[in-house]
């Protein structure tokens, strides 16, 4: 079975039943069906309304058309907007009765663009990391130069992320999105004043980072001596 992906769906406004259709829903599956079945499920004493647009793999460093603080959690099987999935934890059941068999195809994120090309601006990179207005510290604030993280850092953010798998599944979500961007040297330098010597020592060190975290590493790559 394949991996779950993340769609964005959008219905007709004119002819949806609640005002939360409105802006679309937000739901993680394994494909189309298996995600309108479980949108369907919100409804059950009506068919869903006609779907207008389907996106997968939406971004969630772009923008949505709704807050992120009502988000639920994306990187769950079941629909995290509306927050569903905050009150019934992710969605194990495989039931796609529910879903109609006619519906458009789905379209790529458009909008999955370093967002200083769009405007022209000098947008701070580490803004657009999924989760980073929760997560700084273990993202940011744990490879600062100045404050020299130990092995006992990394050992307590392992252990709290095998402790809550929610929370965990968050970092791993930020950390996937911070390797696969590959920020260059000078951009990691700006928010931690640590000073890689190329790229691919950085990307080095960051995915062994992410490994030790999740379990699959012994131990960490130190940060860069200044100076040395």
């Amino acid at each position: 079975m394949t991996a779950p992906r993340r769609y964005w769906i959008e219905f007709d406004r004119h002819e949806s039943p609640d005002l939360w259709f409105w802006p679309g829903v937000g739901v993680t599956g394994f494909d189309v069906p298996d995600c309108l079945s479980m949108v369907a499920d919100l409804i059950p004493a009506n068919p869903l309304p006609p779907i207008r647009r389907i996106t997968v793999d939406i971004s969630l460093a772009e923008p949505l058309p709704v807050s992120g603080r009502y988000l639920g959690v994306p990187v769950w099987r079941g629909v995290w907007y509306p927050p569903r999935n905050l009150t019934t934890g992710p969605t194990h059941d495989i039931d796609r009765r529910g879903a109609p068999s006619d519906y458009p195809t789905p379209v790529a994120d458009s909008r999955r663009v370093r967002r200083s090309r769009i405007l022209r601006t000098e947008a701070s990179w580490w803004d657009e990391i999924p989760h980073i207005g929760s997560l700084r510290w273990p993202l940011v604030d744990m490879h600062h130069a100045g404050e020299r993280r130990g092995l006992g850092s990394d050992t307590a953010l392992r252990d709290t992320c095998a402790r809550d798998p929610t929370y965990g599944a968050l970092v791993r979500e930020a950390l996937d999105y911070m390797i696969a961007w590959r920020p260059t040297p000078d951009e990691w330098f700006d928010p931690t004043e640590t000073r890689f010597a190329d790229q691919r020592e950085l990307d080095e060190y960051l995915r062994a980072f992410r490994d030790y975290v999740f379990g699959t590493r012994p131990t960490p790559i130190d940060l860069p001596v200044p100076g040395a």
